[in-house]
């Protein structure tokens, strides 16, 4: 399951530092060797300071990183606008089918297939209609086409038998 998080508030970072570091082995009752092992132990360590300057940086002279420069900027690296982080969890196996392009630090890129272009639209079984024909008209006006021929039809049937 990928899950990654990111945030620059002080006091969701606070809790989320206190919430790894937690302590999880809370009686020693469950493993007595394994709990004498742990004494002591803390999760979270301090390294230092570094106060030289630093030994490396990204910049945008190595194009194998230009990428991962745009995602820390919080801008996609192919389209330019703004990413739009979304959560949904993906099981790892999933992900490893997909063909992924890597960008460094656990980012990786993927260019979903796109659907294939649709043909352009076949017109050529149209024809136009001549000005006269009756199915040019809308169906109210064929409508009362059809019922002034059968009122024709019926005065000359009319005339005929008299």
């Amino acid at each position: 399951v990928i899950h990654y998080d990111y945030t620059q508030e002080s006091k969701r970072k606070f809790s989320w530092v206190r919430y790894v570091t937690r302590s999880t082995f809370k009686h020693i009752e469950w493993d007595k060797p394994l709990a004498s092992a742990l004494y002591g132990f803390h999760n979270g360590c301090f390294a230092g300071t570094w106060n030289d300057p630093p030994k490396w940086r990204l910049t945008g002279t190595d194009k194998k990183y230009n990428a991962l420069l745009k995602v820390k900027e919080g801008i996609h690296p192919v389209s330019g606008k703004p990413l739009v982080w979304s959560k949904p969890l993906i099981p790892w196996a999933l992900v490893q089918t997909l063909t992924l392009t890597s960008l460094g630090a656990w980012c990786y890129s993927y260019t979903a297939p796109r659907a294939p272009p649709l043909p352009p639209l076949d017109l050529s079984n149209l024809t136009e209609l001549p000005d006269g024909d009756y199915r040019k008209h809308p169906n109210a006006v064929r409508r009362s086409i059809e019922r002034a021929g059968e009122r024709v039809s019926f005065q000359d049937d009319c005339e005929s038998y008299s």
